[in-house]
């Protein structure tokens, strides 16, 4: 009878772990890219998708399929090994578009500083991903 417990507290603490870890997947991305007379968003915080483009915005509600393809994605990304590709001399000239490109996942955020025009191609494949869903 007490083995028989003991399974049962054991079984019970697995799928409540389980439970808590398909929770703990969250993912909320920001990015904003902006200049004098341009702005550009994306904002995804748990399954709702917004964009604004130059005023207008766009928003939809994820399945869990679309949801699931954008978690694998945003997986994919090596932070590590994205670099920060803003210069501030073309800043300075308006010659680049400074986006602020951040993502939660969980309780753990990266930030990254990067040029608009000139994106890496992971996140340019995210980005078109996400804008496809909304048209």
């Amino acid at each position: 009878m007490k083995t028989f417990l003991n399974l049962i507290i054991v079984l019970f603490s697995l799928s409540t772990s389980c439970n808590n870890q398909e929770v703990n997947q969250i993912i909320h991305i920001n990015y904003k890219a902006q200049t004098r007379g341009f702005l550009y968003k994306i904002s995804l915080i748990n399954d709702v998708l917004e964009i604004e483009n130059n005023g207008t915005l766009k928003s939809k509600t994820l399945n869990s399929e679309q949801f699931s393809e954008i978690k694998k994605l945003v997986f994919n990304l090596k932070f590590n090994e994205i670099e920060s590709n803003i210069s501030k001399d073309d800043l300075a000239v308006d010659k680049a578009i400074e986006g602020v490109f951040e993502v939660k996942i969980n309780n753990k955020a990266h930030l990254l500083n990067l040029n608009h025009n000139n994106l890496p191609v992971k996140i340019e494949e995210l980005f078109s991903q996400l804008e496809r869903y909304l048209e």
